[in-house]
């Protein structure tokens, strides 16, 4: 998919030279699952509000484990800061930062001016 022959990533073997008692998730993945749920949580799930991501890596993820992204709005409305940890609060991305389109204004209906 991504190229990315490492055996790091499949041979426990491998892994395990490289200091990891299994094989690691491929930061591809990780920097791709933080950025779908970015593009659902900021974006409205519309590709053409997302314009930028960056952010570093910090600690190697393994398969299966599940990510949480915490979210923090900038006050410009159209960027956003982010860092991506395991469930156990190890941060896997930091310093994350997402350029993006907000929403355009909704205008208040009588019923919703009402409420």
């Amino acid at each position: 998919m991504s190229g990315d022959r490492n055996p790091l990533h499949v041979d426990p073997k491998f892994a395990a030279r490289g200091g990891f008692d299994r094989p690691i998730l491929h930061g591809l993945c990780t920097y791709g699952v933080t950025g779908r749920a970015l593009l659902h949580a900021l974006c409205g799930s519309d590709p053409a509000r997302f314009h930028a991501m960056s952010g570093r890596f910090s600690h190697p993820v393994f398969p299966g484990e599940s990510l949480v992204i915490s979210i923090w709005l900038a006050d410009n409305g159209d960027e956003a800061l982010f860092q991506t940890a395991t469930e156990n609060g190890t941060v896997v991305i930091d310093h994350g930062r997402l350029r993006f389109r907000p929403a355009a204004a909704i205008q208040p209906t009588q019923t919703q001016a009402a409420a």
